[in-house]
């Protein structure tokens, strides 16, 4: 759980995605100032986000709610001489200042063009330069230090419900949608798996919903359908060839070759399941 600071002003965000073909979805942010202040709660949603995926719904809840806050500073001068810092809440472990949004990490990215050290393409490098380059305007701004800190999804409730509002409404738009992005229906609504509990040569019961192209890799996205971690989201990296395989809305049987923090690698030998 967080250890609140009660001199600093606390953004929570939150994205949210309807389990349906279009892949929509919507973003919420709740701005919330030390007591001393007396001022009521910021809140805004935005909606509805077509042909994107759940972390780059989150990145740009990040964003806009530090958008937000920027435009209400800008017009009401408020003085922050007894804030302490300013922090971005998300229930993305991923997007801590700790993982991937770290402006370090973002900075050396940033001078490989958004590759890392191996010469990969970071995945949603798009939002994150984008959240990187609003960070550094919100702390130039006020001169404080701006950070991303994660907090588990029960402890994120308000940002929760203001970004499942804002996916079923607004004017359908594809804003942030993946170039090359396929998906199909999914059986469940359910959160991505924890990768450590994934072992390397488990056998897995897997429902395809999505591929997409990352340079000369594929991305692929599937639901699990077996053991523990049934209904769980699991992200595949492979290649063209592989892929072509795992045609969406089909069920398959695979192999885990290998785990890594945020994906797995499965081994060529798969096997389709009747439906």
């Amino acid at each position: 759980m967080l250890i609140k600071d009660h001199r600093a002003i606390y953004i929570h965000c939150d994205g949210s995605m309807m389990p349906n073909t279009k892949s929509s979805g919507g973003i919420g942010y709740i701005i919330k100032f030390p007591d001393e202040f007396e001022l009521e709660d910021i809140s805004d949603i935005e909606g509805t986000f077509e042909d994107a995926n759940i972390e780059r719904l989150e990145i740009l809840a990040l964003i806009k709610g530090m958008q937000g806050f920027i435009d209400w500073i800008s017009k009401s001068h408020f003085n922050l001489t007894t804030v302490s810092k300013i922090v971005l809440i998300t229930d993305r472990f991923d997007l801590q200042d700790n993982e991937r949004t770290n402006p370090y990490k973002i900075s050396e990215w940033r001078k490989h063009a958004g590759k890392n050290f191996e010469g990969k393409e970071i995945l949603n490098w798009d939002l994150l330069n984008e959240l990187d380059k609003t960070r550094n305007k919100l702390r130039k701004l006020t001169w404080k230090t701006v950070r991303i800190e994660y907090i588990r999804r029960k402890f994120n409730k308000e940002a929760d419900k203001l970004s499942k509002k804002a996916r079923e409404i607004g004017i359908p738009n594809k804003m942030i949608a993946i170039i090359g992005h396929k998906i199909g229906r999914r059986k469940f609504d359910g959160q991505e798996v924890d990768y450590r509990k994934i072992n390397p040569h488990e056998t897995i019961n897997i429902h395809v919903f999505r591929k997409r192209p990352i340079k000369e890799q594929w991305e692929v996205n599937a639901e699990i359908l077996s053991g523990d971690s049934i209904g769980r989201r699991i992200k595949i990296i492979t290649d063209y060839t592989l892929q072509e395989k795992l045609n969406r809305g089909n069920l398959f049987i695979v192999k885990i070759k290998a785990v890594y923090t945020y994906h797995v690698e499965i081994f060529r030998t798969i096997k389709k399941v009747k439906k």
